[in-house]
């Protein structure tokens, strides 16, 4: 066989490869797959980005473990969140890979995040997406008053995105950023959390309470700040979750990379208060995976309306109304712990389609926790259920108002997404 020869080429002098879309996705968490998905399903060409080298964002590799905000609270639970939050459930429930259990007055899902990233990955391929993995935003191409296109860089050069509507879904607005949009950011700090994985535990897990109140009494002598969180196991398998740490959230390149390499020492921290607390359940435990930091509130755009605090309190659903939600308010503005806020029995958070779309541009419209939200307000509905609604609304708005989402009545998107916002289904049965 002959040997092939190489060709020599300058990789500065490459054009970058051009693409033209009528939908970019920037981010491919739960938020940003859903609006990739239901975008595509409607016929849409799409172009998913992110710059980490898998899809998922948190969902997947920040090791989160639950599903929180898919149904209402009380002692008859109803889902909440349809499309493709209701397509993986319905996976993961076959694959045997989710287990429900009661918890802050509604229903959780305990996954399986590998299996949670191919049912992303099934959806994504049937809607016909195309996916970039491993890019980053580089330029924002704008004129007045609508964006026209993104350049992003890989490592296999770079990739010129042309669209007609935008999806920020980014978690931290990095399109809005690059874009020149007015932003908005919680003045107090918002914690993060280093979500780990451990194996080789032994029965019975203590519980939260007890875990906790041995936390209180001896956190000090184990290096530890956070007084509160989880070990919680995961049914039917040889693995518990925790969520015993808090870390502060810089918005800049080294820090948020320091902050990457200071989880194995918090994880190892933990585990000594684990092991040396709880020697039955966790003296042979070993840790199995640490994932990606886990971040809660950055950045955010600035939209036609703010949802506030007050307003979601009453539980009142606005007039534009897209999505739903019972988490409760859950704020983690201090290194120790986290404010939790219940609401009454049948309460619903309400998201309004006007805090998602840009106010400075035109054919920009945000998913997920960088949604207009007060801080409080924010902390009741960034969790997956309602973000995979929001993706959802998000994709409707797409199709239906183009290049000019101020112009978009809002009726139009509450009808393509009415499940998100009428159905009520039974939740499954819990343990």
């Amino acid at each position: 066989m002959k040997e092939p020869r190489r060709n020599e080429f300058v990789a500065g002098n490459m054009p970058a490869q051009r693409l033209v879309a009528d939908v970019c996705v920037i981010g491919a968490g739960a938020a940003g797959v859903s609006a990739a998905v239901e975008a595509g399903r409607r016929g849409l060409r799409v172009v998913l980005v992110d710059s980490l080298p898998q899809i998922g964002g948190q969902s997947v590799n920040g090791l989160i473990g639950t599903l929180c905000g898919f149904f209402s609270d009380g002692v008859a639970p109803y889902q909440l969140s349809y499309g493709l939050a209701g397509d993986v459930l319905d996976d993961l429930a076959r694959a045997g890979a989710i287990g429900w259990r009661r918890g802050r007055g509604t229903v959780i899902g305990l996954y399986d995040e590998q299996v949670l990233a191919a049912s992303y990955a099934r959806h994504l391929l049937r809607a016909g997406v195309t996916v970039l993995l491993g890019a980053v935003l580089v330029h924002a191409e704008r004129d007045g008053d609508r964006l026209r296109a993104v350049v992003v860089q890989t490592r296999y050069g770079a990739l010129d995105i042309a669209a007609t509507t935008f999806v920020d879904a980014s978690g931290d607005a990095a399109l809005a950023v690059l874009a020149g949009a007015t932003l908005q950011q919680a003045e107090q700090e918002v914690f993060g959390t280093h979500m780990f994985s451990i194996t080789q535990v032994d029965a019975p897990v203590p519980s939260r309470a007890v875990v906790i109140e041995r936390l209180e009494q001896v956190a000090g002598r184990y290096g530890l700040e956070r007084l509160d969180g989880f070990v919680f196991e995961f049914p039917g398998r040889d693995l518990c979750l925790v969520n015993l740490t808090h870390f502060r959230t810089p918005l800049e390149a080294i820090g948020m990379s320091a902050v990457a390499l200071q989880a194995h020492d918090s994880v190892a921290r933990v585990m000594d208060f684990l092991r040396g607390e709880f020697p039955g359940a966790f003296g042979r435990a070993r840790v199995l995976a640490i994932g990606q930091p886990g971040v809660r509130q950055t950045r955010s755009i600035a939209a036609l309306r703010t949802l506030e605090t007050a307003q979601l309190r009453t539980g009142v659903r606005p007039a534009d109304a897209i999505g739903r939600c019972a988490w409760p308010i859950e704020f983690h503005g201090s290194a120790e712990g986290v404010h939790w806020e219940t609401f009454e029995a049948g309460h619903l958070s309400w998201i309004p389609l006007s805090s998602m779309i840009s106010r400075d541009l035109r054919n920009l419209v945000a998913a997920g926790r960088c949604i207009d939200a007060e801080p409080f307000a924010l902390g009741a509905i960034r969790v997956i259920g309602p973000c995979m609604a929001m993706g959802a609304a998000a994709a409707a708005a797409a199709a239906l108002g183009g290049d000019d989402l101020h112009a978009l009545d809002a009726e139009r998107v509450q009808a393509a997404v009415r499940d998100n916002i009428e159905r009520r289904d039974p939740a499954p049965a819990t343990r």
